[in-house]
C-alpha cells in the first residue's frame, strides 16, 4: 500500500474502509494558499478544451463496454457549490463524507467499477495549505481493470493538471 494513503488514513477515519480491498490508489500533493472549498471546486470544475475532448472520446469507450456516458457537469463550480454533507453532489460527484477545514471524499459508481477522488488540507508551515488528492478504484465487474487500465495513463495527467490548476493563485 502507498505510504502517503496509509498517512492519510490515519488522519481522516472514513478513508480507511475504502482502502480495504482496493484495486488502485495514489495520491498526487499540491501547495496553495487556497482554502479546501475553493480548492475542491477549481479541482473539480476544470474543464478545458483537450479534456472535454477526453471525455468525449471515452464515449466511445463506454459505448462498447456497455458503461453509463454521464457528461462531464458544464456548471462553473464555486466553493459554495461544494456540498460537504453525504449524499450531496460536487460535480459528477456525490459526497460520501468530509470536513470543510480538513477533507472531502467523493463517490463516482457504476456497473464496471466504484471511484472515489478526495481531497485532504494539511496546514503548511508557511501559512500555506498541502493538499493531498487521492484517488482509489475498486472494480465491480470484468469491464472494471479492462476500462480502469486503459484510462489510466490519461488519468494521471487529468489529476495532475486538475490539481495545479486547482492551486494555482
Amino acid at each position: 500500500m502507498n505510504d502517503e494513503i496509509t498517512r492519510l488514513a490515519q488522519i481522516i477515519a472514513p478513508l480507511r474502509a475504502l482502502l480495504d480491498k482496493a484495486d488502485y490508489m495514489d495520491v498526487k500533493t499540491f501547495t496553495s494558499q487556497r482554502a479546501l472549498p475553493d480548492f475542491i471546486a477549481r479541482m473539480i470544475g476544470y474543464q478545458p478544451g483537450w479534456l472535454k475532448a477526453l471525455y468525449t472520446a471515452r464515449k466511445a469507450l463506454a459505448r462498447l463496454l456497455g458503461l453509463s456516458q454521464v457528461p462531464p457537469s458544464q456548471q462553473h463550480l464555486t466553493a459554495e457549490d461544494v456540498n460537504f454533507t453525504p449524499g450531496g453532489a460536487v460535480g459528477f460527484f456525490t459526497t460520501l463524507d468530509g470536513d470543510p477545514g480538513q477533507y472531502w471524499i467523493g463517490e463516482a459508481a457504476d456497473k464496471h467499477l466504484c471511484g472515489y477522488i478526495g481531497v485532504v488540507a494539511e496546514p503548511n508551515e508557511d501559512g500555506g495549505t498541502r493538499f493531498s488528492t487521492f484517488t482509489i478504484v475498486h472494480y465491480r465487474h470484468w469491464t472494471g481493470p479492462v476500462y480502469f487500465n486503459l484510462i489510466r495513463p490519461f488519468h494521471h495527467l487529468v489529476v495532475h493538471f486538475m490539481g495545479n490548476y486547482a492551486a494555482r493563485e
